[in-house]
């Protein structure tokens, strides 16, 4: 691995987890936490893993139940709905699902702790499954093993196991958002492996409505259009780009637009800008100008040729940039590190362009890599008509 590609993964690793090292074992902890970070980014990618396919299924299998007990044992614990403990975040998911099945508008309810819903309406039809199940803090549980699927459709056997113990041994705030029910894990891999599909199936319409769903999950998420677009111009062509784009943006617009439209004063997803507006104190219109500046560098990013790594890559840069410029102008300390764990929404995508220096077969995934597959399958081949 590289160092430039070793230095992101190891900012995506411990970026968003400094603030929880930091809370648990103080300033030296979390200084001892980095360096060990590093040192793991190197070794892990050389890990051997067992060889035979059967026994790598079992060390997955093995791995996920080892997740699912912790969320067992310690969820029902930080799930208590007191100030201070857990997080309401999964509280906002299950009030906002059960109003939209009733009939209602999501955005008139309040979590436990008084605050409004921030989530777009995309994430409530995503949770819904898992809320009639019991709780949407279900949904990392489903998700996470998808991410991980994919990772190995990506690069081949062992990277998924690779890539896996490195996250969760090394990425502390992934398994306290787990065992928490906060959905950042879940809302950031279902956009990531959303997105993955598009770039990969012959069934690039049907790809796109379902990652128009993703997209209107988070504001955040909708800054990834253009770079899909870019993406699927230059692999794809013309008009599969326009078309896919229409139909992600479309379908997004479709779920958003109505529920804005019934009360514009209290779509409460707006009030989530204040997570940007709120360093207009450090100078004028400071929030405004980091917006701006991501929007910019989506549409310079989706000009630009990239591969479908540079795809994932040039995504975290987008989700990354409101994330550094807010660390900045927090200043360092416990504020700054609290804020660097919104830094969760590019990680996932730093590790999906890390997949192929995880995997058995390296870099060579052949001259067809960004071709789209047919539909024998992500592993079938190259459809003729959409190349």
């Amino acid at each position: 691995m590289n160092g430039k590609a070793a230095a992101a993964l190891w900012l995506a690793l411990v970026g968003p987890s400094l603030f929880i090292v930091q809370k648990y074992t103080g300033g030296a902890g979390a200084a001892a936490y980095a360096v060990i970070a590093a040192v793991a980014v190197v070794v892990t990618p050389r890990i051997p893993v067992p060889a035979s396919r059967r026994a790598r299924t079992s060390a997955a299998v093995v791995t996920l139940l080892l997740v699912v007990v912790a969320f067992a044992v310690i969820y029902p614990t930080a799930n208590v709905q007191r100030p201070g403990l857990g997080s309401d975040d999964d509280d906002a998911h299950n009030a906002g699902v059960r109003a939209l099945l009733e009939g209602r508008s999501p955005y008139a309810e309040r979590t436990y702790l008084g605050n409004v819903l921030h989530q777009l309406p995309g994430a409530f039809v995503l949770a819904a499954p898992f809320v009639i199940a019991g709780t949407s803090a279900l949904q990392n549980l489903f998700w996470l093993p998808m991410f991980f699927l994919a990772l190995r459709k990506e690069a081949g056997d062992g990277a998924e196991l690779r890539l896996a113990w490195l996250v969760l041994a090394m990425s502390p705030t992934v398994l306290h958002q787990i065992v928490t029910g906060t959905s950042y894990v879940a809302n950031t891999i279902y956009v990531t492996v959303g997105l993955w599909w598009l770039t990969r199936t012959a069934h690039t319409n049907l790809a796109a409505a379902a990652w128009g769903v993703a997209v209107a999950s988070r504001a955040n998420f909708l800054l990834l259009l253009p770079l899909a677009s870019g993406w699927l111009w230059r692999h794809r062509g013309q008009k599969v780009a326009v078309l896919a784009t229409a139909i992600a943006g479309g379908t997004a617009t479709a779920l958003i637009l109505p529920f804005y439209l019934h009360d514009p004063a209290h779509f409460t997803p707006l009030e989530a800008a204040d997570r940007l507006l709120r360093f207009d104190v450090v100078f004028p219109y400071a929030g405004e100008v980091v917006g701006a500046l991501a929007v910019a560098l989506a549409i310079l990013l989706s000009c630009l040729r990239m591969d479908r790594p540079g795809l994932f890559r040039n995504c975290a840069l987008v989700q990354a940039l409101p994330v550094v410029a807010g660390v900045l102008m927090t200043g360092w300390g416990r504020a700054a590190l609290a804020y660097a764990v919104y830094g969760t929404f590019a990680a996932w995508f730093v590790f999906m362009a890390s997949a192929d220096r995880f995997g058995d077969t390296g870099n060579n995934r052949g001259p067809n890599r960004d071709a789209p597959r047919s539909a024998s399958g992500p592993g079938g081949a190259v459809d003729p008509v959409r190349r």
